[in-house]
């Protein structure tokens, strides 16, 4: 007897440490007596912690008096309520999260004292999968209630589950009429031994030929009354079972629609003929006025013309103030090299130059307003701005592209013995403008008026020879990038105060690298500047100890262009 109670002892031992559920016993006082390690893993206390302590440990607060009442119920003869039963209730772990569990309860006595064991699962991921499935059957009957389409669903041998509120009103029976008969009752009776068959192909696993395929059928309504439907039918298996659902489609109205159509071909078909030819003669009008529009870009800025062929701005005479940076350049002493030059000559080199200046303009998004002779009118900031800091900034870059392409372009200018150097001054200010359509009603004119064009000219007139002079309203937007040097203030007419105006020296990432350059040892030559410690003074001394090296060189003509 003994042995045989050490085995039993053993095997409830093994079982209880191998079961996945948490096994736990206690006595009549609710005090832990047993633990298992699957309790451990799902309460999160040690065996030592909780054997001796009081179940309340694993019980949320708000169940605790009802626990102690039934424990002392049951430890007193009273009647016993979840005994033998499996019941849902709500555990706690150790870090005081609560989750749901299934409790199956046994009770026994020994030695004249009453004990409690209890099969604990934790059901947290079943709960999930319970809430996620009736959250999918809620989506699924508030999409089928609220379907145009009638959806149907059946099991495999044709019987309805499922019908919704439109196959109510598509064939004239509730759903409490048609649950749990056959599917035929809305087959016109020429199709149903067809449509059985089908289904029962298809249940016993054989060829599907309208599976996943939308079909046109007839349905029959409640009154008698066949009419043609849209059927797209799946399938699927659960529990050994076959089952369908179709979702269905009302089409008399398109059918009707499809004869009226086809008894209105051949009128079609004359007015396609016509349409063809009408369209032969649209495309050749079109491709004249492509041609047009082309030749019409070509007198436009690219701003202006996409905003006025893509519906943007209306052509009419208006106007609006705006904050633009605006640019002028010219070429220093044309009106001699005018003079000099052959005017083919002249006109060869002029449109090279203003095609080469547009160019860059272009790319940095500027708006050409127009050419007064060698003179170019730029502006930044209309019909599209990048913002004011912004617009400014890419104007003093397209400032400097221009310089560096001018250095080309003299090349130029010498092979062909001009005899006279390239030298292009430029000027650029920011402020608030008058920009608009200005002119007629039978001629408009889209440009910039304003005292702050006036002073963008008169930087320029101002500016020394291939040299951009800046006030310092634009030198403020783009110093954070742009290195320049602080000049004198020039007067204006139409100003009350002189303006202080800057040169532009140059990009600092690019000053950088020319500094980088400077760095170089020749043979019985070095040479080190440090252009951040110069001041303006030095800037001077230092360019007239060059100047004179440069003679001692026998190279003073490269002094010119220091």
């Amino acid at each position: 007897m003994r042995d045989r109670t050490s085995h039993l002892t053993r095997s409830l031992h093994a079982i209880s440490h191998s079961s996945n559920d948490a096994i736990v016993s206690i006595n009549a006082q609710g005090i832990i007596q047993t633990w298992n390690p699957a309790a451990e893993r799902i309460f999160q206390f040690s065996e030592a912690e909780a054997v001796g302590r009081p179940l309340d440990l694993i019980i949320p607060k708000r169940f605790q008096e009802g626990h102690d009442a039934g424990v002392k119920r049951a430890a007193g003869g009273g009647p016993f309520h979840v005994i033998g039963k499996t019941v849902e209730l709500a555990g706690l772990r150790r870090n005081g999260e609560e989750f749901p569990l299934e409790l199956s309860l046994s009770t026994w006595d020994a030695e004249g004292e009453r004990f409690f064991a209890g099969i604990i699962r934790d059901i947290s991921e079943r709960k999930k999968s319970e809430a996620a499935m009736l959250e999918s059957e809620a989506r699924f009957r508030s999409i089928t209630e609220t379907a145009n389409d009638a959806i149907i669903s059946a099991d495999g041998r044709g019987r309805v589950i499922s019908w919704n509120r439109a196959a109510e009103e598509m064939f004239g029976h509730t759903a409490l009429e048609v649950q749990g008969k056959s599917l035929s009752l809305i087959v016109p009776e020429r199709f149903r031994a067809h449509h059985e068959a089908g289904m029962q192909r298809v249940a016993g696993g054989g060829e599907r030929h309208v599976i996943g395929k939308t079909v046109e059928l007839f349905g029959l309504h409640k009154d008698g009354n066949e009419f043609p439907i849209e059927l797209s039918l799946s399938t699927w298996q659960l529990d050994g079972g076959a089952y369908f659902c179709g979702i269905i489609r009302d089409i008399s109205e398109r059918k009707k629609s499809e004869a009226a159509l086809e008894k209105s071909k051949e009128k079609l078909k004359a007015k396609a003929m016509k349409l063809k030819s009408a369209h032969k003669e649209l495309h050749e009008k079109n491709s004249q006025l492509e041609a047009l529009s082309n030749k019409l870009a070509k007198y436009l800025s690219r701003q202006v013309y996409d905003s006025i062929f893509h519906g943007k701005r209306d052509v009419k005479i208006e106007s609006y103030r705006k904050k633009l940076t605006v640019f002028f350049s010219d070429i220093h002493n044309f009106a001699e090299l005018t003079d000099r030059v052959e005017s083919e000559v002249l006109t060869k080199l002029l449109n090279r130059y203003l095609n080469e200046m547009s160019k860059i303009a272009i790319e940095y998004g500027g708006t050409i307003d127009k050419y007064i002779g060698d003179a170019i009118m730029i502006f930044f900031g209309d019909p599209d701005s990048l913002g004011e800091r912004e617009d400014a900034t890419a104007c003093v870059k397209m400032a400097i592209a221009m310089q560096e392409k001018l250095s080309e372009l003299q090349r130029e200018w010498e092979v062909l013995g001009l005899g006279m150097p390239l030298e292009v001054r430029m000027g650029i200010n920011t402020g608030y403008c008058t920009v608009g359509n200005f002119g007629s009603e039978e001629r408009l004119d889209y440009t910039i008026v304003g005292s702050q064009v006036n002073l963008a000219s008169r930087l320029e007139g101002a500016a020394r020879e291939n040299h951009i002079l800046i006030s310092e309203e634009t030198y403020g937007l783009i110093k954070e990038h742009i290195f320049c040097e602080k000049k004198e203030k020039i007067k204006v007419k139409g100003m009350a105060y002189p303006v202080q105006t800057y040169e532009v020296i140059g990009l600092y990432e690019e000053l950088k690298k020319q500094r980088e350059r400077l760095k170089k040892e020749l043979t019985g030559f070095r040479l080190q500047i440090d252009f951040d410690k110069l001041s303006y003074a030095d800037k001077l001394a230092a360019r007239e100890i060059l100047e004179k090296a440069l003679c001692h060189l026998g190279v003073e003509e490269m002094a010119l262009y220091m």
